[in-house]
This record gives C-alpha cells, structure tokens and sequence, in this order.
C-alpha cells in the first residue's frame, strides 16, 4: 500500500470482501484497479497481487487500488473508527515514527499477523517503531504494555540483519515457495519512502492529500466565516 501510494496511486480503498472489492471496481468506470491477495496468490480476476513489484507507477499512477487481502484488509477495517489510523511498514517507519513523537498521544500498534495469529515480521515491525519512538523521547514518556516490551526486545534481536528475520519467519518461508523470495528483500528495505498513509472515512492516503482536499478547505473557511 505504502509503495502504491508513493507511486502515484490516487488513493486506496481496504474493503472487507472480495464480492465488496469486485462490487466496487464495477462501478469505478475504470478508474479503479482490484488489488490483493489470498494466501500469498493474486485473486482471480483481479489486477493486480501480492508482489510490490506490481506497484509500479507505470501501473498505478493516478488510479485507485481496491484491496482485499487475508490479513491486512481485515486490520484495517477493524480501525476504520479510530480518530487516528496510519499504515506502517518498514519501508515509511521514520515518517511514522515522526508523526506519533509529534501526536504526542496514547496509541496501538495493531499487527495484522497472519489468519489471527502470531507474525514474527509484523512484530519486529512494531519493535522497531518502539525503538525509533524511544530514541527520540528518552525511556519517560511512553509506558509499553507486556506485548509492546515483547516487540521491542524481538528487535533488538534482528535490528542487523531484517531480511534474515523475513527468511526465517514462517510467512516468509510460505512466500518464498510460492515465487515472492524476491519480494523479501523489498520488504526488508527500511525508510525508502517519507510516506504517511492514513486512513480516513474508509479511504487511505497520504496525509498530504487529505490536507489539500478541496472539501475540506472549504469546510474549513465556511467555519470561519460564520465564526
């Protein structure tokens, strides 16, 4: 999602069903593309996967990506309500990071794991956000549940050597039998983009283009008008 935004995708819809996707593609008057996965393999009759390398600009640039997906899609509608959601991955973390220092609020980091369960990649996903948070705030200001000290400690134990950690976890052993061994590596790759991605009235993107939305310039000047 981060590379298809960063790639000039207009914007991202995560929808809770395939028929929901597909339903939603149709009537896009083919400015949408259908986007996703099940179990690691392109859903039949959509656009396009699970590979990053699919998300090029050539491919995505100015359209909306529709995505289903098996873990997270299912995530992201579980946030729908939150006063604040954004989408992290290891390739945007500082720009993530950054945002939170400056939120300067209480917060979850929700893993999308794998079918409900443990996923040693988003773990050490979140124990890096903790590490970059604490070294821009010291150890005072925030208070870790059991499970954020639990992701900061697993951390520690592949800070060196991410792409070893995607190799050893079990979706990345799944992926690599499946043909996406090359995708790993991409994964891998810390800070490529200063992307925030946010996720607003079920709609995700950058937090850029949610502040030059023209509606809400007018909204904005309308209130101060009639104040």
């Amino acid at each position: 999602m981060v590379t298809g935004l960063a790639n000039g995708a207009k914007e991202i819809i995560p929808t809770e069903s395939i028929a929901a996707a597909g339903m939603i593609g149709r009537n896009s008057e083919g400015q949408a593309l259908l986007c996703g996965e099940k179990n690691g393999k392109i859903i039949q009759g959509f656009n396009l996967g699970n590979s990053i390398k699919e998300y090029s600009e050539e491919n995505v640039k100015g359209k909306i990506l529709v995505f289903n997906s098996t873990n997270g899609t299912p995530s992201l509608i579980k946030s729908k309500f939150a006063q604040n959601c954004v989408v992290l991955g290891f390739v945007n973390m500082e720009r993530v990071a950054q945002y939170l220092f400056e939120l300067s609020e209480d917060f979850i980091i929700l893993c999308a794991g794998k079918e409900g369960e443990f996923s040693l990649e988003d773990t050490v996903c979140a124990g890096m956000l903790i590490s970059r948070l604490f070294a821009k705030a010291g150890g005072d200001k925030y208070s870790l549940t059991d499970s954020s000290l639990g992701a900061a400690r697993i951390f520690l134990a592949y800070q060196n050597d991410l792409l070893k950690m995607m190799h050893e976890s079990e979706h990345g052993k799944y992926l690599t039998s499946v043909g996406f061994e090359d995708d790993l590596a991409a994964c891998a790759e810390v800070d490529l983009y200063n992307m925030l991605p946010v996720l607003r009235s079920g709609v995700i993107k950058s937090i850029e283009a949610f502040e030059s939305d023209p509606k809400l310039t007018m909204k904005k000047v309308s209130q101060k008008s009639a104040g």
